[in-house]
């Protein structure tokens, strides 16, 4: 009987060892948020909201949840005072807010890139969800309009049809009347 060369001998105990092998996990569907609230656009959302929700696709490894990957801001980007909690039976995150939120201000929800799930690995990439809350005067948004009458507060019948804060040109005021800063004068 020929003998083989070691080497053969050696490659094919390396193939058989490496089918015994377990093959590497392989990721099918990233970690995503499923869902915001408040909504993600929302407008006129109540200054006395006490909480921000994320959803997300699978369950989350909480310690991945810190000031640093989950966080509420204004528009400037100044960080909004929160507790973060974890509700594992609906893959739910919350921020609950410390004080109420200020009026007519817009605030984003922030979810960064190292938030992580066991299955799903890392959310990969900072996403965020933005949201207004209602202005002082109450909250109307895009109410329709002929007559300034038609409008709330100080808002105006604006040249489109629609009830503005503030007006833009002088076809935004009633006749006799011209914008000067934002105002019908």
């Amino acid at each position: 009987m020929a003998s083989r060369p070691w080497f053969l001998s050696l490659t094919a105990f390396m193939v058989g060892a490496a089918a015994c092998a377990e093959p590497p996990t392989i990721v099918v569907q990233p970690l995503r948020v499923i869902n915001w609230s408040p909504a993600s656009g929302a407008v006129c959302v109540d200054v006395a909201t006490t909480r921000a929700l994320v959803t997300f696709s699978d369950d989350i490894e909480v310690p991945s949840l810190s000031a640093d990957t989950f966080r509420v801001t204004t528009a400037d980007g100044t960080a909004v005072a929160t507790t973060i909690g974890y509700d594992k039976a609906t893959l739910t995150a919350s921020l609950s807010f410390a004080a109420t939120l200020d009026f007519d201000r817009v605030y984003a929800i922030v979810v960064g890139d190292a938030v992580q799930s066991a299955k799903q690995g890392r959310l990969g990439v900072e996403v965020s969800s933005s949201f207004q809350t209602i202005k002082r005067t109450g909250c109307t948004p895009g109410l329709q309009c002929q007559l300034a009458s038609d409008c709330l507060g100080t808002e105006v019948c604006g040249s489109a049809g629609v009830c503005i804060s503030q007006c833009q040109t002088d076809r935004d005021c009633p006749s006799g009347r011209s914008c000067q800063a934002g105002s019908c004068n």
